[in-house]
């Protein structure tokens, strides 16, 4: 009886927290739109006119999932660029719910509070109208429709699973590696092949119909694509002798694969989200909208650090030029330092008790230097 009734009230509550979430988001979109928005109507605008959009913008860089979620808005907006705006921020806004409720589902009230009311969150959906969270949104579903069993074959559920993670690339290629790390998890050499290649040819079957006459903008603008190179992982944390050797993006890539095998033993939904936290926390590139991909991560990994990087991540929104653009309100800092607060929450995530025991053992040996340079015995 009791735990009926506070699941009922946990409901309840949860239900407050979307509606302050959602008049959060919304406010948001009031406040205007940036870059994204203008790709967004071009986007639109190529399609109302029946052309393609691969051949006609550099300014779209993905598969076609999202630009055929952004027509249907537009129409369904009559065309109308405010009403569109707001669809948009509407849209993203339900995603976010989405994500919310499998968090409920599968770690709690509170990680999914904390993740839908995440000021990074808010501001990414209702502000910048960025649809990572569409991509991971699809990739929790992916990985709950596949279980946790992967020492028996690929099955029809993993299956499907694995097609729902090609929608997922399709749709945004947060998840490039993620089938690597499913592999690595999975038993058996054919199956893992399996678990690599499903989701990758489902991406890549995503464009055939939009090949003739978009073939090389696809080439040049989806997989050529490179965002801004700012380096904050390689800088801050990769020592110069390796950098002299080895490039940003073979660290990355080495990273991931690293990553892959330290968290190889969690649940599944826990390994994807601790794929987000890696993947963001070791980027060679990072923009605005990079810093929601690992909310959920955040919201079910609380501690002192992913705290700390959801307050420095606000931060840096709320004053860049691409964000709120507040300068008046804070001093501007730069987005190397919240990744910097991530990737020491990646490594307390992958190493806690090791962490502890070096951290003690690092105690005791000041300690007792100190004690010896003054001469203190015991």
């Amino acid at each position: 009886m009791n735990t009926d009734k506070n699941n009922f009230q946990q409901g309840w509550l949860l239900f407050l927290v979307i509606i302050a979430g959602l008049v959060a988001r919304m406010e948001m979109a009031t406040l205007g739109h940036n870059y994204d928005m203008a790709s967004y109507r071009i986007v639109v605008g190529i399609l109302d006119q029946g052309g393609s959009v691969y051949a006609g913008t550099e300014r779209y860089n993905y598969g076609p999932v999202w630009f055929l979620i952004l027509h249907g808005l537009d129409v369904l907006a009559g065309h109308n660029e405010t009403i569109f705006r707001y669809l948009v921020a509407v849209f993203l806004s339900l995603v976010d719910i989405g994500i919310c409720l499998l968090l409920w589902r599968n770690f709690g009230y509170l990680a999914a509070c904390l993740f839908f009311l995440n000021p990074i969150s808010i501001i990414i959906t209702g502000f910048q109208n960025q649809f990572d969270n569409l991509a991971i949104l699809l990739g929790m579903a992916a990985v709950l429709m596949m279980g946790d069993d992967f020492d028996r074959p690929v099955d029809r559920r993993k299956l499907g699973g694995l097609a729902i993670l090609g929608f997922s690339l399709m749709t945004k290629h947060l998840f490039f590696a993620f089938p690597f790390w499913l592999a690595v998890k999975q038993k058996g050499v054919l199956q893992k092949v399996i678990v690599v290649l499903t989701p990758v040819v489902v991406f890549l079957a995503g464009f055939i119909p939009y090949w003739h006459g978009g073939s090389q903008g696809i080439i040049q603008n989806v997989f050529h694509y490179h965002s801004m190179t700012n380096e904050y992982f390689y800088k801050i944390f990769v020592p110069m002798c390796l950098q002299n050797i080895f490039s940003s993006r073979t660290v990355w890539f080495a990273c991931l694969a690293v990553f892959a095998f330290v968290h190889r033993r969690k649940k599944a939904v826990e390994f994807l989200l601790a794929y987000t936290c890696v993947l963001v926390a070791t980027s060679p590139a990072i923009v605005n909208q990079y810093l929601a991909i690992p909310i959920a991560f955040a919201a079910t990994r609380r501690n002192v650090l992913t705290a700390l990087y959801t307050i420095l991540g606000t931060w840096v929104l709320a004053v860049h030029r691409d964000g709120l653009h507040m300068l008046g309100l804070l001093p501007q800092i730069s987005p190397g330092i919240p990744v910097g607060a991530l990737c020491l929450a990646m490594l307390w995530a992958a190493w806690p008790q090791e962490i502890i025991t070096a951290s003690r053992a690092l105690y005791a040996w000041c300690v007792a230097e100190i004690k010896n340079q003054l001469g203190i015995k015991g």
